[in-house]
């Protein structure tokens, strides 16, 4: 592995462990590929917590923006995560409209407004969660890919729900569930839309599974929530890496999420 491939490895597994779990079970000649692609999404996702003010996320952004269209004209800047998602757009030959959505959509996370209401909060998880899935599904599978965009759409949903049903960033999560929305209300429209991704399986390539792994996870998440109750608003709900573990271990053998 290269120095950025290696970057994006140790990135990948410290700060998104549970995509890092299910990309174990991708093909090896592909992991490098998905933990590019994760490792970008970190990069944009830690951008709000880590400037103290939003025109300063803004900038960083830009950068970004500027980043990945300069990927897509030949000009690849020296940064680790540049460098090997350059790999990933070309080996995977991905659109670039996905990369530039995801950047604007996470614009939102640097503000403090509450988000409206869940059409809004499903648009929202739709350009980051849902849009990962698809593209990691692109990079599994191919051109093959396309037939799970619908299935990709209602698991990044329900993935990106159970994230900040469960308190990923805690500080700034909550204000992502529309105010006055209970956690039992917000855990009941992620199982929804969970159920609602199962249903469509037989459109996904079974190449493109490891894509949908991670999303396995989210019933571990919300049983743990459901038990906590409203308490699920004031600390982070955890399960143990092992049994996240013998979950996608167990999925994967069934070629399920």
């Amino acid at each position: 592995m290269t120095a950025a491939a290696d970057h994006c490895l140790a990135l990948v597994r410290s700060a998104d462990k549970d995509r890092f779990l299910a990309s174990l079970f991708a093909p090896d000649a592909k992991r490098p590929l998905l933990l590019a692609l994760y490792a970008f999404n970190i990069e944009i996702v830690r951008v709000a917590d880590s400037v103290s003010e939003p025109h300063i996320g803004l900038i960083r952004h830009q950068w970004w923006r500027e980043t990945v269209r300069g990927i897509y004209a030949g000009e690849v800047p020296p940064h680790p995560v540049a460098e090997e998602l350059a790999r990933a757009i070309a080996a995977g030959d991905l659109p670039l409209a996905p990369f530039l959505n995801l950047i604007a959509a996470r614009e939102f996370d640097l503000y403090d407004d509450a988000m409206p209401d869940m059409t809004a909060l499903e648009g929202y998880l739709g350009e980051t969660s849902s849009a990962l899935i698809q593209l990691a599904s692109l990079l599994l599978a191919g051109p093959a890919a396309m037939t799970s965009a619908a299935a990709a759409g209602l698991a990044g949903v329900a993935h990106g729900m159970t994230g900040l049903i469960r308190g990923l960033h805690l500080h700034r999560a909550r204000k992502f569930l529309p105010r006055g929305l209970a956690v039992s209300t917000a855990i009941d429209h992620a199982r929804q839309r969970l159920g609602e991704a199962r249903a469509l399986r037989h459109t996904i390539p079974p190449a493109a599974l490891p894509a949908f792994l991670p999303v396995s996870l989210a019933e571990l998440y919300l049983d743990r929530a459901g038990r906590l109750g409203e308490a699920a608003r004031d600390k982070p709900v955890e399960i143990s890496q092992f049994r996240r573990q013998l979950r996608l271990w167990w999925k994967a053998r069934r070629d399920s999420f």
